[in-house]
């Protein structure tokens, strides 16, 4: 397994402290680098690749799209997951935000960043005796529930909150995980499954 190199940009310790403990059950081969500012986020950035980032949009030094815009202008195309407590379609300036890898709530939980981490990087998460975790998040049984109604992934964004880039990255990660080869497999699965 690749080794993995992950920066999580958040100024609460707690989330930090949650995000490492949940990247580093999942994926053994992991480096994880932890900033609370954009300042410091700079420097972990100067100092070498990383595979993706974990990014909070409020921090003491800048807030909102800016943040983002920032990390996209130091490394243009650098995977970024936005992790917000808030709404960001509210913020001014929101559209920039749909460029990104995955804008995720942080009422999801860390297994929706597993998941979009798990597409990202081609790895599937780990359990502790090395079984991959066949699981669905919150976030992936209400995506793929409104996928068995047959709406698109623009609408499915819409409806929940978050960027169409989202929901594919969902989708394709549940896809690969349930051995789910079309959409027309999902209606099945959710009554096998017995949600929904």
């Amino acid at each position: 397994m690749r080794q993995l190199r992950i920066l999580i940009v958040d100024d609460h310790p707690l989330v930090r402290v949650g995000l490492r403990t949940a990247l580093q059950a999942a994926f053994p081969a992991i480096v994880i680098e932890e900033c609370a500012t954009l300042a410091e986020t700079r420097q972990i950035l100067a100092a070498g690749p990383l595979d993706a980032v974990i990014l909070d949009l409020a921090l003491p030094d800048s807030s909102g799209p800016e943040t983002y815009l920032e990390l996209q202008r130091l490394c243009p195309g650098l995977p970024v997951i936005i992790m917000t407590g808030s709404d960001p379609r509210d913020l001014p300036g929101a559209s920039a935000l749909e460029a990104a890898a995955a804008l995720l709530s942080k009422a999801d939980g860390p297994e929706a960043i597993l998941a979009v981490l798990a597409e990202l990087t081609s790895q599937e998460p780990e359990t502790r005796d090395g079984a991959l975790r066949p699981v669905l998040t919150p976030r992936e049984r209400d995506i793929l529930i409104l996928c068995a109604r047959g709406l698109q992934n623009k609408v499915i964004g819409r409806s929940l909150g978050i960027s169409e880039n989202t929901v594919r990255a969902h989708l394709s990660s549940v896809f690969k995980r349930f051995g789910l080869a079309h959409r027309g497999e999902v209606r099945t699965f959710l009554e096998r499954s017995r949600i929904g």
